[in-house]
């Protein structure tokens, strides 16, 4: 009987701590992809295509897995802000592909900008650990 009520008491003190790191790898998740974000953002102002073009990839790889992985944990109108950081992401990574020296990506700025900004929003908007 010791043992029985032992485990119960051990499973329901987990149980918050269980919560509280899922939370914790929630905005890990999300702050990981925003800082990739904002690195492409520098890269495309300091005319760094390739550099851009890395951080855009990787972040829109961190995005994809996310909304496997952990975007039902989130609530619907800010899982709909992931879709759009997805998809502004994409475009600006086309938009740095396309660039030349003469015709500088300056929408895939406001691309980056602007997805980056939906993923603070979502982050403010989780829960803290």
């Amino acid at each position: 009987m010791a043992a029985l009520f032992g485990f119960l008491f051990g499973w329901y003190q987990a149980y918050p701590a269980q919560h509280s790191r899922d939370r914790a790898l929630l905005r890990l998740r999300l702050s990981e992809a925003r800082s990739r974000t904002l690195d492409a953002r520098v890269a495309i102002a300091r005319s760094n295509y390739g550099d851009a073009t890395a951080h855009l990839a990787e972040a829109t790889r961190l995005l994809e897995a996310f909304k496997q992985s952990d975007q039902d944990h989130l609530p619907p109108t800010e899982s709909g802000k992931v879709d759009q950081a997805v998809t502004l992401l994409r475009e600006a990574s086309a938009g740095v592909a396309a660039a030349t020296a003469t015709a500088p990506p300056q929408e895939s700025a406001g691309r980056t900008e602007r997805a980056s900004n939906l993923l603070g929003e979502v982050y403010r908007a989780t829960p803290e650990p």
